[in-house]
């Protein structure tokens, strides 16, 4: 059988699709775990790196670019300014829109979090081999990255 035969097969692509969410899944929750002790989650250090790595943004750029919807958003922005780890202002130019900020108190938690979120990966890949954890990379972003 060739290769494009066994990938004919629509059952192979739904089960790859199943590996993903349990991948997924077994991902957020053991990073989770990692990050309770700092009083974050994954959706949490997620607007944390984001805002670290671009500067203030607007709600709506941290919506688009993490692919979380409006509501939940809300909530997460909400948590970090309770926990003083963001703030919302006023945008530059558009009264009507807010830019979200990292704190230097959110700097310094997101540090933290990494390194948590961090120990917490390496313990669920430390059964691959170092050339496997590199090609699960490449292919997750060719994925993440691909069309449609």
């Amino acid at each position: 059988m060739t290769e494009d035969r066994i990938w004919a097969d629509e059952s192979k692509e739904v089960w790859i699709g199943g590996l993903l969410y349990l991948a997924h899944r077994r991902a957020r929750s053991g990073t989770n775990v990692a990050l309770a002790p700092h009083g974050i989650d994954l959706r949490h250090l997620g607007v944390l790196g984001h805002l670290a790595a671009a500067g203030p943004v607007t709600q709506r750029d941290l919506i688009d670019a993490l692919q979380m919807d409006k509501s939940t958003m809300v909530h997460v922005i909400d948590d970090l300014e309770r926990l003083g780890l963001a703030e919302r202002r006023a945008a530059e130019g558009d009264r009507r829109a807010n830019a979200i900020y990292l704190t230097p108190a959110g700097a310094e938690r997101l540090e933290q979090a990494m390194v948590a979120a961090g120990g917490a990966m390496r313990k669920m890949l430390g059964h691959m081999s170092i050339d496997d954890r590199e090609h699960l990379a490449e292919l997750l972003q060719s994925f993440a990255g691909g069309p449609g």
